[in-house]
């Protein structure tokens, strides 16, 4: 059964701006423009915390079936965000613009998409239909990084691998206007009844997932967001080499996403869940022994690589473990999820900033393998908690 629909292109622009536009191109530019950690931190702050509206987009998505126009809007405000790169230059707020833009257009997206595709299909369908759109995601994060590793080979300036982003954003645009997603429709009935038996007794485990999400964002965002620019600081890995590196994952990426929604499909989510923050302990744990030992450059691309591929089993894993977990509305729960991952990516992104402003890039692979131990403490506790 083929589950792919072009819509799912939409999900695309998240991988071209949220991933390759971040990594390769904000938090780079930030650096030499302003040689400011801490503006850095702030603004990758503001990309995350702005999903504490998302529950409020779910909720008003769900309330008056807008979920359509709120996903256009998304798009649109991800082609914002590097029209007002370009023409930032040294100004502050416009980097703050940038980072609210970013963050409006990825928090949304990231509420809307999974609820269309998990409303759009069975149960037993779901896993591979999320599969199907975060492959579309890193397919977006394949030609990105490709295009802007060429080109920046060849000696483009960053203004015009701006504009390569802003044509791949375009094509998610012009996607979702030809074919939009289906509607998503909410029965008070289905809701009332499936509130009254088994999610009502796992609203426990719903919170503590939520905190599990929120705290692993802490490792994740700095080591997916900032990790090119870390890895330069720290380990000397030029930002050319980093963008093929990303790009050569994301294939690998797309590849593996099938099988990983067998798993799922197959075993449950919470598999690919665990499997995930596994490897995310291999990488933070692995760059935190790195640090001053003087190994290839090759150890923290190859690291950096394998975070990828986790944090696309996480991605693809939580929206079906919070439907199976919480008691509100599709939309609101695929909002009160991204309130914790944009949450967690938005204090872990300032602290790390005020870090590396104190105490060097180094202060943040420390801070990220402090992290991922508590991230498994908690994510212990959410699977006791849902057997009960």
């Amino acid at each position: 059964m083929t589950i792919f629909r072009p819509w799912y292109l939409a999900q695309m622009s998240v991988g071209v701006v949220q991933w390759v536009g971040i990594a390769l191109m904000l938090t780079p530019l930030i650096i030499e423009r302003t040689g400011s950690g801490a503006l850095m931190g702030t603004v990758m702050s503001l990309v995350g915390l702005f999903g504490v509206c998302a529950p409020l987009i779910g909720w008003l998505a769900d309330k008056y079936s807008i979920h359509r126009e709120l996903q256009k809007v998304a798009l649109f405000s991800h082609l914002t965000s590097l029209i007002l790169l370009y023409f930032a230059g040294t100004t502050s707020y416009m980097y703050i613009l940038v980072g609210l833009s970013i963050g409006i257009g990825t928090v949304t997206q990231l509420v809307l998409n999974p609820a269309f595709v998990l409303n759009a299909l069975n149960e037993q369908d779901q896993s591979r239909g999320l599969s199907r759109l975060f492959q579309m995601q890193f397919f977006g994060i394949v030609v990105a990084g490709s295009l802007v590793g060429l080109v920046s080979l060849l000696g483009w300036s960053s203004e015009q691998q701006l504009l390569l982003l802003m044509m791949l954003v375009a094509v998610s645009i012009i996607t979702v206007f030809i074919s939009p997603p289906p509607r998503i429709t909410t029965s008070a009935e289905s809701e009332d009844s499936v509130q009254a038996t088994s999610k009502s007794a796992s609203t426990l485990a719903f919170i503590v997932f939520l905190v599990t999400v929120f705290i692993s964002m802490f490792t994740s965002s700095n080591l997916m967001e900032t990790g090119p620019i870390i890895i330069k600081e720290v380990f000397n890995v030029d930002l050319g080499h980093s963008a093929f590196g990303l790009a050569a994952s994301a294939v690998v990426t797309m590849l593996l996403l099938e099988p990983a929604g067998r798993c799922a499909q197959k075993f449950g989510s919470y598999v690919v869940w665990m499997a995930a923050l596994a490897c995310y302990a291999v990488t933070s744990i692995g760059l935190w022994l790195a640090v001053d030992t003087g190994v290839s450059s090759l150890v923290p691309i190859l690291l950096i690589m394998l975070m990828m591929q986790a944090i696309s089993w996480f991605d693809m894993a939580i929206p079906a473990i919070a439907e199976s977990l919480s008691p509100s509305s599709p939309a609101l729960t695929q909002g009160l999820l991204l309130f914790a991952m944009a949450g967690g990516f938005g204090a872990g992104t300032f602290i790390a900033g005020q870090l590396i402003e104190l105490n060097g890039f180094v202060s943040v692979v420390n801070y990220c393998a402090g992290s991922i131990v508590v991230t498994l403490i908690l994510a212990a506790v959410t699977l006791l908690l849902k057997k009960k």
